[in-house]
């Protein structure tokens, strides 16, 4: 695949019935809410052709009215998809929900991005990752912080794991600063942190 055959459809699960912050996805940070600095984020995006907030509350939906015009799409939430849910099920249902109701956009799509809108100030835009994910042939790809926890910012799926359901709940990764030996310097840098753990 070349970039530019990417074509991402962006899922943002903006639920309100958060326990541990109430209502927390509609805070308001630097001027906006957490919901429409995921909806910027998104609509930023040349890759992404498609972007779906899935939600229960009519607040989300009255804020996602001024991005009408950049093929938002509001679904309803469904019940069985609040609380505690994983959240690889809700891209699932979503991603089902949209392919029924819009099997031509859906024709289209490569990848599946999900965007939790509880990491505003996200450091690496959506265009960067979905060409990372496919330069490197990654089925799937999640952020993670420096200390390698996976933070679930932004989830990269390819769309026919996600259609299928058999997109990983438990995804892992492991962030291990290790060189990787392509010169005499890498080899040399080796060396020093090898010498340097002694």
């Amino acid at each position: 695949m070349y970039i530019n055959d990417i074509r991402g459809l962006a899922i943002i699960p903006a639920k309100t019935d958060s326990t541990r912050l109430k209502k927390k996805n509609l805070r308001v940070i630097a001027g906006k809410t957490l919901v429409e600095h995921a909806l910027d984020y998104a609509t930023e995006s040349e890759l992404i052709r498609h972007i779906v907030i899935t939600t229960e509350s009519d607040e989300v939906k009255e804020l996602t009215k001024k991005y009408k015009y950049n093929n938002v799409f509001v679904f309803d939430r469904d019940e069985g998809y609040m609380g505690e849910r994983e959240v690889a099920d809700v891209y699932v249902n979503v991603a089902n929900e949209f392919k029924r109701d819009y099997e031509n956009l859906f024709l289209e799509v490569t990848h599946i991005v999900g965007i939790q809108p509880d990491h505003p100030d996200r450091q690496t835009n959506a265009d960067e990752l979905l060409q990372y994910a496919v330069t490197n042939k990654y089925d799937d790809l999640v952020t993670v912080d420096s200390s390698g926890t996976r933070n679930g910012a932004v989830r990269i799926t390819q769309k026919q794991f996600v259609e299928s359901g058999m997109m990983s709940r438990r995804v892992g990764s492991f962030l291990d600063d290790c060189t990787n030996i392509h010169s005499e310097d890498d080899l040399k840098q080796a060396e020093i942190n090898i010498e340097s753990k002694k």
